[in-house]
Formats: structure tokens, C-alpha cells, sequence
């Protein structure tokens, strides 16, 4: 597995495991290996790379208790996915998870008894 794929799977396992606070965000990976972070408004990955002469770009998402983590280098691109492990925990204990009880919850409709 290339060191592109590997940064994108430790992104996402950081961005999982309670650094979920940072919220959204754009990491910028120049040629000396520095890493710069960036709010995601108004960028794409290539006009990202692009600006910043960057080797690889990653951005990040959350959508109600999963993360994305997509990345790209040029000639590479991926998207990984995975749950907040605080969520993944109350899934795992029979707990509700608070979105997705959302998602799911439907209203029994009336009967009316003639």
C-alpha cells in the first residue's frame, strides 16, 4: 500500500477516535512533508494542490456520526469512510445512536376502527 493510502487510513482513524472537534478540514501535505490545515470552504482537491504546489491533499468530512476522509496526489484519488467511535460504541452497547434514531424513526399511522 503506498504512503498516499496509509496518510488517508491514519487521517481517518485520528478523525474517528474523538477529533471530531476539529470539524471539517482541508490538509495540505507540501514536498518537505509539512502538513498545513485549511477551512474547506471554496476548495476543490485540485485547485488546492494547485496553490499550494502540494504533494497530496486531504479533506475531511463529517456527516452526522461518519467521517470521510478523501484524498488526492495528482495521479491518485480515494474515499474512505468510517463511524466516530463514540457513536460506534453506543452501537456496539444496544444504545440508540442519536442520527441515525433520526433517520429511522417512523410514525406508526392511526387506525381507525369502524
Amino acid at each position: 500500500m503506498s504512503a498516499f493510502f496509509r496518510r488517508a487510513e491514519e487521517i481517518l482513524e485520528i478523525a474517528t477516535t474523538g477529533a471530531g472537534a476539529l470539524g471539517d478540514t482541508l490538509m495540505v501535505l507540501d514536498r518537505q512533508g509539512g502538513f498545513r490545515m485549511l477551512n474547506p470552504e471554496g476548495w476543490s482537491l485540485p485547485a488546492l494542490a494547485a496553490e499550494f504546489g502540494a504533494e497530496a491533499v486531504y479533506k475531511v468530512e463529517h456527516r452526522g456520526s461518519s467521517v470521510r476522509v478523501e484524498g488526492w496526489n495528482g495521479s491518485e484519488r480515494c474515499l474512505l469512510q468510517g463511524q466516530n467511535s463514540r457513536q460506534r460504541a453506543s452501537g456496539l452497547l444496544g444504545l440508540p445512536v442519536g442520527a441515525q434514531a433520526k433517520m429511522f424513526k417512523l410514525a406508526a399511522p392511526a387506525l381507525a376502527l369502524a
